[in-house]
């Protein structure tokens, strides 16, 4: 927004500070500050500055592991019928480690760390001279994994413990070295909003999204997922930061990695996954079963979010082709790296959604509750948004200065290629504005103004719709501004949203060809 204009704006909000149920204006800067209330009855993703994906609002508590490094030898661990149960120097970076070696399966280390059926993000650095070990118990491994790593190897992810115990076992007769365990548990605080940036770490904005289910259950455990003439191994760098990518090998022309069977899905549904080679360029598909070549999307050495919508066997029920290597043409591949698969009953993506082992859902998210009478004035000014719309959908997306019923309200809508809206008072419509032919998707600079006979659309620095014919509202009418309908039972802004001001005056047109360029 114009810095110049900035002193004339009574209410100011843009990607700034937030808490819990609370999301900041920049003005005003006395009391009342009159921030927006924000609800969201869950965690959800964004992607932050650096260009990672992270949860907002899960955090991760304190240590839980006592001697995780082995500085002070075995204390604080059991021997769980090892052959060998010492701490050795094991290398560089690794002087203090625990060296295992056990004759059977289920046999290694573990400490009481845990309470049955939370949930813990582990760490833990890992080498495997022979064998293979598992994380947490045989019928609840962290990952799902089990592992064979001969060099020394981080290995993170998060596990729902089955009892107390954090278990570092044997899946057969093993050799093997452990070093810095770390155990945390991980806490969920809900309503706190996202300020998303795009994958580059740039552009930051207010993300208001709806309700989704992500109905893949294993969306980076990909060991879960059927495969046909294809290995896939785990422990490559992901778009979170973590290591729990998995690298897919296949054979041109016969080779298939899938999630069988997502259930519910219907034929408007998104199915989105991150991908990237090992090296090179090519192409991979994504696909539902009976293949589309419109499916097919360049893959390169950087990670990428593909979508596919809409494409579905039957409704009810389809599989979810990660990666096909039937249509690898023309440039061919035989590896590529894969995480984050979604599966969501959405004619568009969103946000992704996380699963280890079961369907998540992230609740809708509403902002709502500020400004006031003093802050709001009601016979002539200017609302103003920088917004992008989710998705082309026909469904209007609303943002409203009301008295908060219907009867009384300035109404900012997006749909379908459509920036329109409304002015009503006493019931009575004052001023209506509709501009087809606009890209929504895109951020838009918006400013509607009214005041008696003096009304009109501002879009990126253009002046469209006028009206000199109309009424305001009486002092004191207007007090709430809502990322929604006046009543907040419908009509939601989901989008993303760099900037909203409202002003107390109707400014010039120089001010608004200013204010939207």
């Amino acid at each position: 927004m114009a810095d110049g204009l900035l002193n004339k704006a009574s209410i100011i909000l843009t990607p700034t500070g937030y808490k819990a149920g609370t999301l900041y204006n920049v003005a005003p800067v006395v009391e009342p500050y009159e921030d927006f209330d924000f609800a969201r009855a869950s965690v959800a993703s964004r992607v932050n500055s650096s260009g990672l994906v992270e949860m907002v609002g899960r955090t991760l508590g304190s240590e839980l592991v006592t001697n995780g490094d082995f500085s002070n030898g075995t204390t604080d661990w059991t021997n769980a019928s090892s052959d060998t149960f010492e701490v050795v120097d094991g290398g560089v970076g690794h002087s203090t480690s625990l060296h295992i070696v056990v004759s059977a399966v289920n046999r290694g280390a573990y400490q009481s760390v845990f309470v049955a059926d939370k949930t813990y993000y582990v760490s833990l650095d890992l080498k495997v001279v022979s064998g293979s070990v598992y994380i947490g118990k045989n019928t609840r491994k962290l990952n799902n994994q089990n592992y064979n790593n001969s060099d020394w190897q981080t290995i993170t992810g998060y596990l729902v413990a089955i009892d107390d115990k954090i278990r570092i076992y044997s899946n057969e007769a093993s050799e093997f070295y452990v070093d810095n365990v770390s155990v945390k548990e991980v806490i969920d605080t809900n309503n706190i909003p996202r300020i998303s940036y795009d994958s580059n770490g740039e552009n930051g904005h207010i993300l208001l999204e709806p309700t989704s289910t992500n109905l893949i259950t294993y969306s980076e455990d990909f060991s879960e997922w059927a495969s046909s003439n294809a290995t896939l191994e785990s422990g490559y760098a992901a778009p979170d930061g973590s290591t729990n990518a998995y690298k897919v090998t296949g054979t041109v022309g016969s080779s298939t990695v899938y999630f069988a069977g997502v259930p519910n899905l219907s034929s408007t549904s998104t199915r989105t996954i991150w991908a990237r080679t090992v090296s090179g360029t090519g192409t991979i598909n994504l696909c539902s079963y009976g293949d589309n070549s419109n499916n097919n999307f360049t893959i390169t050495e950087e990670w990428q979010r593909f979508e596919v919508n809409g494409t579905t066997t039957s409704t009810g029920e389809s599989n979810f082709y990660a990666t096909d290597f039937r249509f690898q043409q023309p440039n061919a591949l035989t590896e590529i790296i894969i995480w984050g698969a979604q599966a969501e009953n959405l004619s568009y993506a969103t946000s992704y959604i996380p699963t280890y082992g079961s369907t998540v859902t992230r609740a809708t998210e509403t902002l709502t509750g500020s400004g006031n009478s003093t802050l709001i004035n009601s016979t002539e000014g200017v609302l103003y948004a920088e917004i992008a719309a989710l998705a082309e959908e026909s469904a209007s997306k609303r943002i409203t200065i009301s008295d908060g019923t219907l009867t009384n309200r300035i109404t900012l809508s997006v749909a379908a290629n459509i920036i329109s809206g409304f002015i009503n008072v006493n019931n009575v419509t004052q001023y209506t504005f509709f501009e087809s032919g606009q890209n929504i998707t895109s951020f838009n600079k918006i400013a509607v103004k009214y005041k008696a006979n003096d009304f009109a659309l501002w879009i990126n620095g253009v002046e469209y719709d006028v009206d000199t014919s109309g009424s305001t509202f009486s002092a004191n009418t207007l007090n709430v501004i809502n990322f929604a309908n006046a009543t907040i039972t419908d009509n939601d802004f989901y989008g993303k949203v760099k900037a909203l001001a409202v002003f107390n005056e109707a400014l010039s047109d120089s001010e608004l060809t200013q204010l939207t360029t």
